[in-house]
């Protein structure tokens, strides 16, 4: 089940940023969303990475097989094997580096100063659930679009999983600053109590006037 805004906001601000500060579920802890911008550009950080390794791995794989064609090996000339080869690295990669941000956070977590964390209770994927979390990105093609109108939305969730958020490690309670209220609630708060005091006194009537 989802996460709401409503069940994590706590009409606190970040002193250092002035983004909203919002309340672990279960911890009660504070924690700051990562800004979008910061999100995008650390999760495009990541898919370079990861095609990076990638291509070093296939083009090993690729040197391989020109080898093996030299050699004579039957095996070299099944188009099908080396398919199903580079597919399989695919994953396993993909499952590799997510094993690594799940844990101790990836590239792109560190370049953009956050970390993807459940919003329950501010704990990591871990190694397994990470991978496979990873592994996901390979079945959502529309995750480049997610992210990109989260940046232009201003969010720091983790997107199609709504039971992570990224937050932001360079925040003020990151930090150990102590969060304060969001200036907006309060002159709203001061503006409907200013509208309750000058009620009685609608139409010119005092509070104990007579009809």
């Amino acid at each position: 089940m989802s996460t709401s805004k409503s069940t994590t906001s706590t009409g606190l601000v970040d002193a250092a940023n002035g983004r909203p500060v919002r309340r672990h579920t279960d911890t009660g802890a504070y924690f700051v969303k990562a800004s979008g911008s910061a999100h995008f550009w650390g999760r495009v950080l990541d898919a370079l990475v990861f095609l990076a390794g990638y291509s070093v791995v296939a083009v090993i794989a690729a040197v391989a097989r020109n080898a093996m064609m030299n050699s004579g090996s039957l095996l070299a000339f099944n188009d099908g094997f080396w398919l199903t080869l580079y597919v399989v690295l695919w994953f396993v990669g993909l499952f590799v580096y997510g094993m690594i941000w799940g844990t101790a956070g990836s590239a792109g977590d560190a370049a953009a100063g956050m970390r993807s964390v459940r919003i329950k209770d501010g704990t990591t994927a871990g190694a397994w659930l990470g991978g496979w979390r990873a592994v996901c990105w390979s079945f959502f093609p529309f995750f480049v679009v997610m992210v990109i109108a989260s940046a232009f939305s201003g969010g720091g969730g983790d997107t199609w999983d709504p039971k992570f958020a990224a937050i932001d490690r360079r925040s003020g309670v990151a930090q150990g600053q102590q969060p304060v209220p969001d200036p907006k609630a309060v002159a709203a708060e001061q503006a409907a109590e200013a509208e309750r005091q000058n009620l009685p006194n609608l139409y010119g009537q005092r509070p104990d006037a007579r009809p």
